[in-house]
């Protein structure tokens, strides 16, 4: 198969889902994983095969879990006999306020599943692909966030993993070379984040007064799209040959305002 192959973790919905669209624009053949989403991941995989027969392969992994991400890797080389992009997307996002009294959790345990997922799988993926990368002279791209540069009041965890990540993409980028490619990009105010249980809840009028404050902060003045932070990951992977060790932010210019 002449086609690069593409893994994007967390493909099933919201920036993955639009990042798996990208890369299958450009004639990429995909293996999606996903963890919870395995209906959208379905219907994902099916829109895709239906125009491109066995173009598409989507996985269902726990990234908290060692095994599960070897198998992500050997899954590529199954399906396809290769591996040229990594798409480090998957995330988890919620509050662990140190400085209030917030379902306080004295194992550690939130702090250890935000770092396993933000961090750890990222960092165990591009070590288990990095053999299958060098044959192809691929690249890596890792989300990040543009609050592992300056902090988000209540997320201590969450920050401290995206900053992990941060400095490991700019180690990898050096170590990886000149081989593989690593580069991240760091989304800004691009898709609100999905409620849960985790999350405390707000008013409708509370929740409304802070986003648009958050899109006043910005140089456009409004959300961005999915499809923003999706045509700079494939950028980087497919276009960007020179680029490495790089961090892009698309954020309207909001690291100004924080």
């Amino acid at each position: 198969m002449s086609q690069p192959t593409v893994l994007i973790t967390g493909a099933a919905i919201r920036l993955g889902k639009a990042t798996a669209e990208a890369f299958f624009a450009r004639g990429c053949n995909l293996v999606l994983h996903y963890n919870n989403s395995q209906h959208s991941a379905k219907t994902l995989q099916q829109s895709f095969n239906q125009i491109r027969p066995k173009s598409c392969e989507i996985i269902q992994a726990n990234l908290a879990d060692i095994q599960s991400t070897q198998e992500l890797i050997e899954q590529c080389e199954k399906t396809f006999g290769r591996l040229d992009h990594l798409v480090n997307n998957a995330s988890l996002f919620y509050p662990t306020p140190f400085a209030q009294d917030f379902e306080y959790d004295a194992n550690n345990q939130d702090l250890d599943i935000l770092l396993d997922v933000n961090f750890k799988a990222p960092s165990r993926l591009a070590r288990l692909a990095y053999p299958l990368l060098k044959q192809r002279h691929g690249s890596i791209t890792n989300l990040i966030d543009i609050y592992a540069d300056a902090g988000l009041s209540g997320h201590t965890a969450y920050v401290a993993s995206k900053s992990a990540l941060k400095q490991m993409t700019l180690n990898q980028a050096v170590e990886f070379a000149p081989n593989v490619r690593v580069n991240g990009v760091s989304p800004g105010a691009i898709l609100w984040p999905d409620n849960d249980e985790k999350t405390p809840a707000a008013t409708n009028d509370s929740e409304d007064t802070g986003k648009t404050e958050i899109l006043k902060h910005t140089a456009n003045k409004k959300l961005g799209s999915p499809t923003n932070i999706a045509s700079t990951i494939v950028y980087l992977a497919l276009d960007a040959s020179y680029t490495t060790g790089s961090i892009i932010k698309v954020d309207s210019a909001r690291r100004w305002y924080l």
